[in-house]
Protein backbone atom coordinates (compact mmCIF):
# COMPACT_ATOMS: atom_id res chain seq x y z
CA UNK A 1 0.00 0.00 0.00
CA UNK A 2 1.04 3.55 -0.80
CA UNK A 3 1.00 5.56 2.31
CA UNK A 4 -1.19 8.31 2.93
CA UNK A 5 0.75 11.75 4.64
CA UNK A 6 -0.50 14.80 5.93
CA UNK A 7 1.87 17.36 7.56
CA UNK A 8 2.47 18.43 10.44
CA UNK A 9 0.60 21.87 11.17
CA UNK A 10 -1.42 23.03 14.14
CA UNK A 11 -4.55 21.76 12.39
CA UNK A 12 -3.46 18.67 11.50
CA UNK A 13 -2.27 18.23 15.50
CA UNK A 14 -5.48 19.35 16.63
CA UNK A 15 -7.20 17.20 14.37
CA UNK A 16 -5.47 13.76 15.14
CA UNK A 17 -5.59 14.49 19.05
CA UNK A 18 -9.69 14.98 18.31
CA UNK A 19 -9.79 11.73 16.74
CA UNK A 20 -11.42 13.59 13.56
CA UNK A 21 -7.83 12.94 11.18
CA UNK A 22 -6.41 9.60 10.89
CA UNK A 23 -3.86 9.82 8.23
CA UNK A 24 -1.43 6.19 7.77
CA UNK A 25 1.56 8.77 8.80
CA UNK A 26 2.16 12.52 9.49
CA UNK A 27 5.27 14.31 8.02
CA UNK A 28 6.84 16.69 10.46
CA UNK A 29 10.14 19.04 9.71
CA UNK A 30 12.78 20.89 11.55
CA UNK A 31 12.45 21.78 15.06
CA UNK A 32 8.78 20.65 14.93
CA UNK A 33 10.04 17.08 14.97
CA UNK A 34 11.52 17.33 18.25
CA UNK A 35 7.72 17.38 20.17
CA UNK A 36 6.31 15.14 17.46
CA UNK A 37 6.14 12.41 19.02
CA UNK A 38 4.62 13.48 21.98
CA UNK A 39 2.06 15.36 19.72
CA UNK A 40 1.24 12.43 17.08
CA UNK A 41 1.28 9.36 19.96
CA UNK A 42 1.49 6.03 17.70
CA UNK A 43 1.45 7.50 14.22
CA UNK A 44 4.41 6.83 12.24
CA UNK A 45 6.47 9.85 11.12
CA UNK A 46 8.71 11.15 8.13
CA UNK A 47 11.24 13.56 8.68
CA UNK A 48 11.30 16.11 5.77
CA UNK A 49 14.27 18.88 6.16
CA UNK A 50 16.06 17.96 9.48
CA UNK A 51 17.21 21.60 10.17
CA UNK A 52 15.71 24.43 7.87
CA UNK A 53 17.69 27.76 5.93
CA UNK A 54 19.89 24.94 4.29
CA UNK A 55 21.98 24.58 1.78
CA UNK A 56 23.65 21.55 0.42
CA UNK A 57 26.08 23.39 -1.69
CA UNK A 58 27.67 25.01 1.47
CA UNK A 59 31.44 23.40 1.46
CA UNK A 60 30.99 22.33 4.48
CA UNK A 61 27.25 21.57 4.84
CA UNK A 62 27.22 18.89 7.63
CA UNK A 63 29.58 20.75 9.81
CA UNK A 64 27.55 23.94 9.95
CA UNK A 65 24.87 24.98 12.66
CA UNK A 66 24.57 21.26 14.25
CA UNK A 67 23.52 19.88 11.19
CA UNK A 68 24.78 16.45 11.71
CA UNK A 69 23.65 16.29 15.54
CA UNK A 70 20.25 17.98 14.57
CA UNK A 71 19.70 15.38 11.67
CA UNK A 72 20.93 12.57 13.60
CA UNK A 73 18.83 13.40 16.79
CA UNK A 74 15.65 13.92 14.90
CA UNK A 75 15.92 10.58 12.52
CA UNK A 76 15.90 8.95 16.19
CA UNK A 77 13.26 10.74 17.66
CA UNK A 78 10.79 10.44 14.78
CA UNK A 79 12.22 6.98 13.85
CA UNK A 80 11.29 7.50 10.17
CA UNK A 81 11.84 5.49 7.69
CA UNK A 82 13.79 8.26 5.34
CA UNK A 83 14.70 11.25 5.21
CA UNK A 84 14.34 13.64 2.73
CA UNK A 85 15.47 17.24 1.89
CA UNK A 86 15.20 20.22 -0.50
CA UNK A 87 17.67 20.16 -3.28
CA UNK A 88 18.86 23.27 -2.77
CA UNK A 89 20.22 26.06 -3.39
CA UNK A 90 22.93 27.73 -5.80
CA UNK A 91 24.37 29.97 -3.02
CA UNK A 92 26.65 28.70 0.53
CA UNK A 93 23.89 30.13 2.97
CA UNK A 94 20.28 30.99 2.27
CA UNK A 95 17.91 32.46 4.71
CA UNK A 96 14.05 32.23 4.12
CA UNK A 97 11.95 35.70 3.51
CA UNK A 98 8.69 35.33 2.15
CA UNK A 99 11.20 32.90 -0.17
CA UNK A 100 14.42 31.31 0.04
CA UNK A 101 17.19 34.08 -0.58
CA UNK A 102 20.61 33.77 -0.95
CA UNK A 103 22.63 35.33 1.78
CA UNK A 104 26.13 34.50 -0.21
CA UNK A 105 27.61 35.05 -3.37
CA UNK A 106 25.74 33.11 -6.73
CA UNK A 107 27.49 29.79 -7.64
CA UNK A 108 27.97 28.14 -11.29
CA UNK A 109 26.11 25.39 -12.32
CA UNK A 110 28.71 23.68 -11.41
CA UNK A 111 29.95 24.33 -8.62
CA UNK A 112 26.78 23.97 -7.30
CA UNK A 113 26.34 20.14 -8.72
CA UNK A 114 30.08 19.51 -7.82
CA UNK A 115 29.35 20.75 -4.08
CA UNK A 116 26.14 19.33 -3.25
CA UNK A 117 27.03 15.65 -4.67
CA UNK A 118 29.83 16.00 -1.89
CA UNK A 119 27.36 16.96 0.28
CA UNK A 120 24.58 14.36 -0.69
CA UNK A 121 26.97 11.80 -0.62
CA UNK A 122 28.71 12.13 2.36
CA UNK A 123 25.05 12.43 4.48
CA UNK A 124 24.45 9.10 2.77
CA UNK A 125 27.09 7.47 4.15
CA UNK A 126 25.83 8.46 7.56
CA UNK A 127 22.44 7.29 7.27
CA UNK A 128 21.30 4.32 8.45
CA UNK A 129 17.58 5.06 6.23
CA UNK A 130 17.37 5.99 2.57
CA UNK A 131 17.98 9.42 1.70
CA UNK A 132 15.12 11.53 -0.63
CA UNK A 133 16.26 14.80 -2.29
CA UNK A 134 13.16 17.18 -3.14
CA UNK A 135 12.75 19.15 -6.06
CA UNK A 136 12.26 22.87 -5.57
CA UNK A 137 10.04 25.61 -7.36
CA UNK A 138 11.59 28.11 -9.01
CA UNK A 139 12.10 31.83 -7.51
CA UNK A 140 13.73 34.30 -9.53
CA UNK A 141 15.95 35.30 -6.06
CA UNK A 142 19.08 33.56 -7.54
CA UNK A 143 18.86 30.97 -4.90
CA UNK A 144 16.86 28.41 -7.28
CA UNK A 145 19.34 28.90 -10.10
CA UNK A 146 20.23 25.55 -11.62
CA UNK A 147 18.42 23.44 -9.43
CA UNK A 148 14.95 23.76 -10.92
CA UNK A 149 16.34 22.24 -14.16
CA UNK A 150 14.98 18.86 -14.99
CA UNK A 151 18.23 18.04 -16.07
CA UNK A 152 19.99 19.21 -13.15
CA UNK A 153 18.00 17.11 -10.32
CA UNK A 154 18.76 14.22 -12.56
CA UNK A 155 22.70 14.79 -12.94
CA UNK A 156 22.83 15.06 -9.05
CA UNK A 157 20.50 11.95 -8.57
CA UNK A 158 22.66 10.19 -10.56
CA UNK A 159 25.73 11.00 -9.33
CA UNK A 160 24.97 10.67 -5.77
CA UNK A 161 22.55 7.57 -6.49
CA UNK A 162 20.00 9.18 -4.19
CA UNK A 163 16.21 8.88 -4.49
CA UNK A 164 13.38 11.62 -5.49
CA UNK A 165 11.18 13.44 -3.65
CA UNK A 166 8.61 14.47 -6.65
CA UNK A 167 6.60 17.76 -5.30
CA UNK A 168 4.09 18.58 -7.91
CA UNK A 169 3.36 21.72 -6.87
CA UNK A 170 7.09 22.38 -6.83
CA UNK A 171 7.35 20.85 -10.63
CA UNK A 172 4.39 22.92 -11.96
CA UNK A 173 5.29 26.23 -10.68
CA UNK A 174 9.16 25.59 -12.43
CA UNK A 175 7.56 24.27 -15.61
CA UNK A 176 5.76 27.72 -16.14
CA UNK A 177 8.76 29.67 -14.85
CA UNK A 178 10.88 27.77 -17.16
CA UNK A 179 8.88 28.32 -19.99
CA UNK A 180 7.76 24.38 -20.28
CA UNK A 181 4.55 22.65 -20.10
CA UNK A 182 4.37 20.03 -16.77
CA UNK A 183 4.55 17.23 -18.98
CA UNK A 184 7.38 17.84 -20.83
CA UNK A 185 9.28 18.80 -17.70
CA UNK A 186 8.40 16.09 -15.93
CA UNK A 187 8.89 13.67 -18.54
CA UNK A 188 12.79 15.08 -18.11
CA UNK A 189 13.31 14.04 -14.73
CA UNK A 190 14.32 10.36 -12.86
CA UNK A 191 10.61 9.42 -12.42
CA UNK A 192 11.95 5.82 -11.98
CA UNK A 193 13.81 7.15 -8.38
CA UNK A 194 10.47 8.55 -6.72
CA UNK A 195 9.84 7.07 -3.83
CA UNK A 196 7.57 10.21 -2.44
CA UNK A 197 5.47 12.85 -3.92
CA UNK A 198 3.92 15.79 -2.35
CA UNK A 199 0.35 17.42 -3.26
CA UNK A 200 -0.69 20.68 -3.01
CA UNK A 201 -2.89 23.03 -5.27
CA UNK A 202 -0.46 25.97 -7.00
CA UNK A 203 -1.84 29.25 -7.65
CA UNK A 204 -1.25 32.19 -10.59
CA UNK A 205 -0.46 35.63 -8.62
CA UNK A 206 0.41 38.46 -10.22
CA UNK A 207 0.59 36.48 -13.39
CA UNK A 208 2.63 33.65 -12.21
CA UNK A 209 2.40 30.47 -10.62
CA UNK A 210 3.24 30.14 -6.76
CA UNK A 211 3.43 27.13 -4.36
CA UNK A 212 0.51 28.24 -2.64
CA UNK A 213 -0.06 25.16 -0.74
CA UNK A 214 -4.30 26.14 -1.65
CA UNK A 215 -6.57 22.94 -1.49
CA UNK A 216 -6.11 20.38 -4.43
CA UNK A 217 -8.21 20.98 -7.78
CA UNK A 218 -9.13 18.46 -9.71
CA UNK A 219 -6.10 19.16 -12.30
CA UNK A 220 -3.97 18.37 -9.38
CA UNK A 221 -5.46 14.93 -9.22
CA UNK A 222 -5.44 14.45 -12.20
CA UNK A 223 -1.71 14.84 -12.14
CA UNK A 224 -1.28 12.77 -9.23
CA UNK A 225 -3.23 10.16 -11.09
CA UNK A 226 -0.66 10.25 -14.14
CA UNK A 227 2.37 10.16 -11.54
CA UNK A 228 1.48 7.11 -9.66
CA UNK A 229 0.99 5.35 -13.14
CA UNK A 230 4.79 5.89 -13.52
CA UNK A 231 6.21 5.83 -10.86
CA UNK A 232 6.60 3.50 -7.20
CA UNK A 233 6.27 6.24 -4.57
CA UNK A 234 6.26 4.98 -0.94
CA UNK A 235 4.16 7.45 0.25
CA UNK A 236 2.18 10.70 -0.92
CA UNK A 237 2.17 13.57 1.55
CA UNK A 238 -0.89 16.18 1.06
CA UNK A 239 0.57 19.40 2.03
CA UNK A 240 -2.27 21.72 3.70
CA UNK A 241 -3.03 23.25 6.89
CA UNK A 242 -5.80 25.67 6.51
CA UNK A 243 -9.05 25.31 6.72
CA UNK A 244 -10.28 21.74 8.64
CA UNK A 245 -13.09 20.99 6.01
CA UNK A 246 -10.76 21.40 3.38
CA UNK A 247 -8.28 19.15 5.22
CA UNK A 248 -10.40 16.26 5.73
CA UNK A 249 -12.21 16.90 2.17
CA UNK A 250 -8.84 16.47 0.55
CA UNK A 251 -7.61 13.79 2.49
CA UNK A 252 -11.11 12.00 1.56
CA UNK A 253 -10.08 12.72 -2.31
CA UNK A 254 -6.63 11.17 -2.12
CA UNK A 255 -8.14 7.77 -0.33
CA UNK A 256 -10.35 7.68 -3.05
CA UNK A 257 -7.46 8.46 -5.80
CA UNK A 258 -5.17 6.09 -4.06
CA UNK A 259 -7.44 3.24 -2.99
CA UNK A 260 -5.88 -0.17 -2.21
CA UNK A 261 -2.90 0.47 -4.91
CA UNK A 262 0.27 -1.78 -4.08
CA UNK A 263 3.46 -0.04 -3.79
CA UNK A 264 4.82 -1.31 -6.96
CA UNK A 265 8.04 -2.17 -5.15
CA UNK A 266 10.19 -2.37 -1.69
CA UNK A 267 12.52 0.06 -0.76
CA UNK A 268 15.55 0.35 -2.85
Amino acid sequence: MIALAVNDTPLSRELVRAGRLRPDVVETSGPKADDAPAAFGELPLLLHNAVWDWSLAHPAALDQDEVRALTARRLAATRAPWLSVHIGFAAATVAYRDTMRPTSPPLTRDVTLTRMAATVRALAAELEVPLLLENLDHQATGAYDHVCEPAFVRELLEATDALLLLDLAHAQVSASRLGRTIDAYLAELPLGRVRQLHVSGPRERDGALHDAHKPLRERDLALLRELLSATAPWAVTLEYGRDEGALLEQVEALRGVLGARPAPGERG
